[in-house]
C-alpha cells in the first residue's frame, strides 16, 4: 500500500519546517545577544554615573573610552557563525551600523544648541530605545519590549526627576539592559 502526499500537505509541512527554523534562529540570536546587552548595560551604568559625577566637559571623553570598550567587546562577543546555514556574521556591517548610530547622535549634539544639558542626557536613551523597537518590529519581537522600556524609562526620568536624570539613567537604563540581556540569554 502506497501513501501519497498532496501538494497542499507538502506545502503545509514545508511551511511548518520554515517556521520552526526561523524560530530557532531567532532564539539563537537572542542567546548570542544576551551577553552583548549585559556588557552595554554595565557601560551604560558607568557612563551615566560618570556624567552625574563629572563636569560636562569630560563627558565626551568618558563616553569615547566606554564606547571603544563596548564596540570591541561587542565584536568579541559576536559569534563567528549565526543561524543554521552557517552564514558568517558580517562584522564590518555591524561596525558600520554602530558607527552610523554614533555619527547620528554626534551630529545632533553638534547642531543643537548647548543651552541646557538635560536633553543631552535623555538623547541616548531615546535613540537606543527607538533602535531596539525598530529592530524588534523588523526581526525579533523581544527587542520591542526592551526598546519600549528604555524609551519610556528615559521619558519618566526626564519629566519626573530631571535633577537626577543621569543617576536615573545609570540605574534604570544600565540595570534594564543587564536584565534584558539575562532575559534574551535565557531564550
Amino acid at each position: 500500500m502506497t501513501t501519497s502526499v498532496s501538494k497542499q500537505e507538502a506545502q503545509a509541512a514545508l511551511s511548518q519546517i520554515e517556521d520552526v527554523t526561523r524560530r530557532g534562529m531567532t532564539l539563537r540570536g537572542y542567546r548570542h545577544a544576551g551577553p552583548i546587552l549585559m556588557l552595554w548595560g554595565v557601560i551604560w551604568a558607568v557612563g551615566y554615573m560618570g556624567m552625574a559625577k563629572l563636569a560636562p566637559n569630560y563627558w565626551g571623553w568618558l563616553w569615547l573610552g566606554l564606547d571603544m570598550i563596548g564596540f570591541t567587546g561587542t565584536l568579541m562577543l559576536t559569534p563567528k557563525v549565526i543561524g543554521g546555514g552557517g552564514a558568517p556574521v558580517q562584522r564590518w556591517r555591524m561596525s558600520l551600523g554602530m558607527a552610523a548610530g554614533v555619527a547620528f547622535v554626534l551630529a545632533i549634539v553638534a547642531i543643537f544648541p548647548k543651552t541646557e544639558l538635560l536633553p543631552y542626557l535623555a538623547l541616548p536613551g531615546l535613540f537606543v530605545g527607538f533602535i531596539y523597537m525598530a529592530l524588534g518590529a523588523i526581526m525579533a519581537p523581544r527587542y520591542i519590549w526592551i526598546g519600549l522600556g528604555i524609551f519610556v524609562a528615559t521619558l519618566v526620568g526626564f519629566f519626573f526627576w530631571p535633577s537626577h536624570l543621569a543617576e536615573w539613567m545609570a540605574v534604570v537604563g544600565g540595570c534594564g539592559l543587564i536584565v534584558s540581556g539575562l532575559w534574551l540569554g535565557s531564550a
